[in-house]
């Protein structure tokens, strides 16, 4: 699996890279913020950016992993109790920072700035997340990251990790499910 995690590492590393330039270009940053991305729920739906989180998470201490667990078990019993999506902190936040974050999944790389994305033959745009259309609400969105190839080359070691660990079910969990995932096959 090395080769593999240091390919998304590779694609990790060119999304930050473009995320940085676009933080440079609008004078933006994330610091601060009170409308958290942290407490959105994001699915996750891939294999590699699981085993990349594994990683991160053996160089935790294990009262981190044992309060990880703890709030991973909140947040998935919170989500199976409410119909509706509820904004709950991510079990990997604590005192607002992401404890492995170098290890972050992709959409926790690349949220936030004004992005144009090639899917089901159209070009889609987002304009970034609520504090960056915010603060930057008279500004027009000239420079957005592509996000089509990083998509594109995700989903190819995927599908080479799909077939490398012979899997062909379906993989979609927050991150609160990923981390349960994780400790308990432990």
């Amino acid at each position: 699996m090395d080769k593999y995690l240091q390919r998304l590492k590779e694609i990790y590393r060119a999304i930050d890279e473009s995320y940085a330039e676009a933080q440079r270009y609008y004078s933006f940053s994330c610091e601060g913020c009170n409308d958290n991305c942290c407490v959105t729920k994001f699915h996750h739906h891939t294999i590699i950016e699981e085993l990349y989180l594994a990683e991160g998470l053996k160089r935790l201490d294990k009262d981190q992993i044992k309060n990880i667990i703890s709030r991973a078990e909140d947040v998935v019993r919170v989500h199976k109790s409410s119909a509706e999506d509820v904004r709950v902190l991510c079990p990997l936040n604590e005192d607002g920072l992401c404890l492995p974050y170098p290890h972050r999944p992709m959409i926790c790389r690349i949220h936030g700035v004004p992005y144009e994305l090639f899917r089901n033959f159209k070009m889609e745009y987002g304009d970034g997340c609520y504090r960056f259309i915010t603060a930057k609400n008279n500004m027009t969105k000239d420079f957005r990251i592509n996000r089509t190839g990083f998509y594109l080359e995700l989903a190819q070691l995927e599908r080479e990790v799909r077939e490398a660990l012979n899997f062909t079910g379906k993989h979609k969990k927050t991150t609160a499910e990923m981390l349960l995932s994780i400790f308990c096959s432990r």
